[in-house]
C-alpha cells in the first residue's frame, strides 16, 4: 500500500466497532497488570493512576491500530509488503514506537516524582530511559511484531475475497449493461420500421434522435452507478423518440422531486419499465393511455413508479429482457435490500422499485 491509501485504511479500521472491542480488551487486561506493578511504586498517587490508565490505552491503541501498518506497507498497489521486507520494517517502527511510548510513561512518573524499584527486569531509576526501553522491547517488540503480522494476513485475505467480488460483478454488469443497450436499440429500430410506413418525413426526425438516443444510452451505462437526473433526461430523449411513432396515443406525467436529481442509483432503472409500459399496455392499445413516472423520497429510502393505463400487460416478473436485467442489476447492486413488483391499482398497472437510502 502507498502511504495515502495506508491512511485510508487506518481511517477505515478505526470506523469499525470490532477493533475498538478487541482494544479494550487488550486495555483491561493490561491496566490491571499495571494497576498490580504501580502498589508498588512511591511517589504521587495522581500521576500513577494517571500512568496506569493511559499507558495500557495507548499500547492497546497501538497493538490493535498501529502495528499492521509496517507490514502493509509497499510504496505500490500490493497489498502487503514480502515477509523478509515486512518483518524489517515491522522491528524498525515497532522498535520506534515502543520508545516513544516508554518516553510518555516515564516522563508522567517523572513529573510524579515517582520512584520504581529495582526488580531486576524492569530497571531502576525512571530516568534510566535506555534501560526501561530495553526490558519494553523484550516482551513488546515480538508481541507488537507478531499481532501486527496476525492482523494483516487476516486484512489481506479479506481484500483479496473482497477484490475479487467486486471484479466479478464488475464483469457482470458489464455483460448485463451489454445485453440491455442493443435490446433498446433494436425495439427502437422496430417502432422505427413502423413508422415509415406511416410518415417518412417524422421517420428521418427519428432517426437522428436515435443517435442521440443511442450515444445517451453507452453514456448512461458506463457506471455502476449514476445520478437519477441523467436517467431522467435519458427517458426524456426515449420518450421523445415514442412519442414521434404514437403522437397524441402517448401522454406523459411527470411526479419527479428534483432534489433525487443528484442522487446516486445504477443506470437503466426506469427506462426498462417505461418500455415495458409503453410496449405492453399503451401501444397495444387502440386508443393509447396515460404514461406516469414518479421518483419521491420516502422515510427510509426512495420510491420509483412507472405507471400506465391501456391494456394491461399480465403481470409476471421476469418475463422479456429488460425486465428480467432489471431484476438482475437490483440484486447485484443492493444484495436483496432493493424491492421490485408489478401490480394493478384503480385501472393503472403500476411496476415500482423500492429503493434503500440514496444519496
Amino acid at each position: 500500500m502507498r502511504a495515502p491509501v495506508l491512511a485510508r485504511h487506518l481511517r477505515s479500521r478505526m470506523s469499525r466497532p470490532t477493533p475498538w472491542v478487541v482494544m479494550g480488551i487488550f486495555w483491561a487486561i493490561f491496566t490491571s497488570f499495571t494497576l498490580l506493578l504501580a502498589k508498588h511504586l512511591t511517589g504521587s498517587r495522581g500521576f500513577i493512576l494517571f500512568n496506569a490508565i493511559l499507558s495500557p490505552a495507548l499500547g492497546s491503541y497501538s497493538y490493535c491500530f498501529l502495528s499492521s501498518l509496517p507490514w502493509r506497507y509497499t510504496g505500490d498497489d500490493r497489498l502487503q509488503a514480502p515477509f523478509l521486507r515486512g518483518l524489517g520494517q515491522a522491528l524498525l517502527f515497532n522498535t520506534a514506537l515502543i520508545a516513544f511510548l516508554t518516553a510518555i510513561g516515564l516522563a508522567i512518573l517523572h513529573a510524579g516524582g515517582v520512584h520504581v524499584p529495582d526488580n531486576g527486569f524492569m530497571g531502576g531509576h525512571p530516568d534510566d530511559f535506555i534501560h526501561q526501553v530495553g526490558a519494553q522491547l523484550l516482551f513488546g517488540l515480538p508481541l507488537f511484531t507478531v499481532v501486527g503480522g496476525l492482523i494483516t494476513i487476516g486484512e489481506t485475505v479479506e481484500e483479496e475475497k473482497s477484490q475479487a467480488l467486486d471484479q466479478l460483478q464488475a464483469a457482470q454488469w458489464v455483460l448485463l449493461r451489454g445485453q440491455l443497450s442493443p435490446h433498446v436499440l433494436f425495439n427502437a429500430l422496430n417502432g422505427l420500421a413502423e413508422l415509415v410506413h406511416q410518415d417518412a418525413k417524422a421517420a428521418e426526425a427519428v432517426i437522428l434522435d436515435l443517435a442521440g438516443l443511442y450515444r445517451s444510452l453507452l453514456d448512461h451505462g458506463e457506471k455502476m452507478q449514476a445520478p437519477l437526473g441523467d436517467e431522467r433526461k435519458l427517458l426524456e430523449r426515449y420518450l421523445s423518440v415514442e412519442g414521434m411513432r404514437l403522437g397524441s396515443r402517448l401522454r406523459v406525467a411527470w411526479e419527479w422531486d428534483p432534489s433525487l436529481d443528484r442522487a446516486q442509483a445504477p443506470p437503466f432503472l426506469l427506462q426498462p419499465l417505461v418500455e415495458n409500459a409503453i410496449k405492453h399496455g399503451i401501444a397495444a392499445s387502440p386508443a393509447g393511455g396515460d404514461l406516469r413516472i414518479e421518483a419521491r423520497r420516502q422515510l427510509y429510502g426512495t420510491t420509483l413508479r412507472v405507471a400506465n393505463t391501456g391494456q394491461a400487460p399480465r403481470l409476471v416478473l421476469g418475463h422479456g429482457v429488460g425486465l428480467t436485467n432489471l431484476e438482475a442489476r437490483l440484486h447485484l447492486a443492493y444484495k436483496g435490500k432493493a424491492g421490485f413488483r408489478l401490480f394493478q391499482e384503480e385501472g393503472w398497472t403500476v411496476a415500482e422499485i423500492s429503493l434503500p437510502e440514496v444519496g
